[in-house]
This record gives structure tokens, C-alpha cells and sequence, in this order.
């Protein structure tokens, strides 16, 4: 996998909006992370995401209430903010 301008972290609940802001990055010529497009059956669903996060130069975090309290989206967010460093990588919440 090579390096994504992009990460995009959702909750299932937002699935249908996440998918439509990762479509239209993508044709706007980004180069985007998105589970649906980069996790295939039989992948180890965390060393995924891990290398997902690390080898992509921002994350856009999909910000609702159903993130809030699920295990998947709140992992993404605190290994995105981990990896914040305040100068190549940023957090966008939409």
C-alpha cells in the first residue's frame, strides 16, 4: 500500500456519508484510505488500520454521536492523535 493523502474514520452508523466524502476525494485526485476500498477478506483488521494511519498524511474524523463509545472509531482517533506531530499530519473533524 502506498501513502494516502487521507484517512478517513467513521463509526458504521455514518457508513453512507463516509463513503460518499471518500468517493468524492478521491475524484478530486486524493489518495484515500477508506475501509470498504482497502480491507479485503482475511486481512488482520487491526495491522490494517495501523498501517492505514500511519502511511496516510492526514485523517479526516467523522465526528457524531454514534462514534462516540465504539471501540473501532476511538482507536482511530487516539492513534491519529498520536501520530498528530503539528507539522506534516493533521486531524480534520467533519
Amino acid at each position: 500500500m502506498s501513502t494516502s493523502d487521507v484517512f478517513v474514520s467513521h463509526s458504521s452508523g455514518e457508513k453512507a456519508f463516509a463513503r460518499n466524502l471518500a468517493d468524492g476525494l478521491r475524484n478530486a485526485g486524493l489518495r484515500v484510505w477508506f475501509d470498504e476500498s482497502e480491507l479485503d477478506v482475511g486481512d488482520g483488521v487491526r495491522r490494517s488500520i495501523d498501517k492505514g494511519l500511519a502511511q496516510s498524511r492526514n485523517g479526516i474524523v467523522i465526528l457524531s454521536p454514534s462514534l462516540f463509545g465504539r471501540e473501532w472509531p476511538e482507536r482511530e482517533l487516539d492513534a491519529l492523535v498520536v501520530l498528530e506531530d503539528g507539522k506534516e499530519k493533521a486531524i480534520l473533524p467533519v
